[in-house]
């Protein structure tokens, strides 16, 4: 048994639903099961279960034996205290958060199939494909991928609507709050995006707004709201930023907003979480009415002057704290902006156009036109089979495809597939 398998039948739900039941013999229901992490941390986040009459929402994590968990030392690390559901082939051992209650656990064992097993083996260990029609790929037309990709690319920011207007109503219609948050979100990037994300939204933007021109107290706000601050103090720099924050923290008060520490492994050291937040931090202490302005620019170019803002002098010599490196300014680079201004601002900028009832399609393409492609394994692979993406909306597109239908499955709803089971 290997956990590649535990991750195929969890990730595309290959057991039996019915009377699904944790050890301890609770029923259980699957909503989500999350989406694959590929960081650090849990196995599957996001995900959506209902256990013990409420519907919950956090990490799942995977072993073949539970007392994996121990090996592995997950009950020394804060940061598997968000599993909600420990899924296990065999449970041999009772597994505790690292405050000591028990972690409900899954054993799959007991709702596995045999031929589950045999089609597994079958279908991904002695045919592993990158997509289910990838040995026939190249017989859809490029005009035809074209098009498919501009219907791709709609879709695939429409998706971001439901989150934004759901935010857009916790904050009473406050765009600028909306930016924030999202904002932040993207300066983590994939791998500290979700903790910047829960970090903005417990600090109400009416704060930043009274902060304006004091970029080291919004940095204090923002990096004691992350845990960046916490402990003896590292230097000066580092002292003077905790004193900050347990002043603004009394007196805003405010209350700890995750149990997760950001992650620094895997990350090139302009990425450190420290150097993100310091340029949001100079972001915001510059501008508190951002939205308005970036709705107001009509070209990538006037947008990134916005965004030209520089970390404080500390950081010139340092990328974490009492740390010191060579020295140099710690700007926002033209390729960064491309990543927010693709995962953030022109998402925002569609869904705002839509939301005053306004066509957005032709701003979007147009936007999206003008920023270069992406590279990454996946689009290396349609690459290889003669898949154009000459811009960064080819990319997006090719993004969703690959993770809304490919990986679900839904041939039958992709124009490929539907052109490949026409033609053949």
């Amino acid at each position: 048994m290997k956990e590649a398998f535990l991750h195929y039948l969890w990730r595309f739900q290959k057991f039996s639903q019915a009377n699904l039941m944790t050890t301890d013999s609770r029923p259980i229901q699957v909503l989500d099961p999350g989406i694959l992490n590929k960081g650090a941390g849990p196995d599957f986040l996001s995900a959506h279960i209902y256990l013990d009459q409420l519907h919950w929402n956090g990490a799942v994590e995977l072993h073949v034996l539970s007392s994996d968990w121990y090996r592995h030392g997950h009950q020394k690390d804060p940061n598997y205290d968000g599993v909600i559901l420990h899924v296990v082939w065999e449970n041999d051992s009772d597994v505790c958060y690292t405050h000591g209650n028990p972690i409900p656990t899954l054993q799959l064992d007991d709702f596995v199939t045999d031929q589950e097993f045999q089609h597994y083996e079958k279908t991904f260990v002695k045919k592993p494909l990158f997509v289910p029609c990838e040995p026939f790929m190249e017989q859809f037309p490029t005009s035809n991928w074209l098009d498919w990709q501009e219907r791709l690319l709609v879709e695939r920011m429409e998706s971001r609507f439901e989150s934004i207007y759901s935010l857009l109503k916790a904050t009473k219609n406050d765009w600028e709050a909306v930016l924030f948050v999202f904002l932040a979100k993207g300066f983590g990037l994939n791998q500290n995006g979700s903790i910047f994300f829960a970090m903005a939204q417990h600090i109400p933007f009416d704060r930043i707004r009274q902060l304006k021109g004091q970029p080291e107290n919004i940095e204090a706000l923002l990096m004691g709201q992350l845990g960046l601050l916490e402990g003896e103090a590292k230097d000066a720099y580092h002292l003077d930023l905790k004193k900050r924050y347990l002043y603004l923290k009394v007196k805003y008060q405010l209350v700890d907003c995750t149990h997760h520490k950001v992650c620094f492994a895997r990350l090139r050291p302009a990425n450190f979480p420290t150097i993100r937040i310091a340029q949001l931090a100079q972001l915001y202490s510059k501008k508190t009415a951002l939205f308005q302005d970036l709705i107001q620019h009509k070209s990538i170019a006037s947008s990134f002057e916005l965004f030209s803002v520089t970390a404080g002098a500390y950081w010139d010599t340092h990328f974490n704290f009492a740390v010191e490196s060579k020295k140099g300014q710690k700007k926002i680079t033209p390729s960064f902006f491309n990543l927010i201004l693709v995962n953030t601002l022109i998402p925002l900028r569609f869904a705002y156009a839509n939301y005053i009832g306004k066509a957005g399609e032709a701003d979007l393409f147009e936007w999206f036109a003008k920023i270069p492609h992406e590279k990454n394994s996946i689009l290396r692979k349609f690459t290889d089979h003669g898949v154009p993406h000459i811009h960064g909306g080819g990319s997006q597109s090719l993004l969703h495809l690959y993770k809304e239908y490919c990986q679900k499955k839904r041939c039958l709803s992709c124009r490929v597939g539907f052109y490949l089971m026409k033609s053949n």
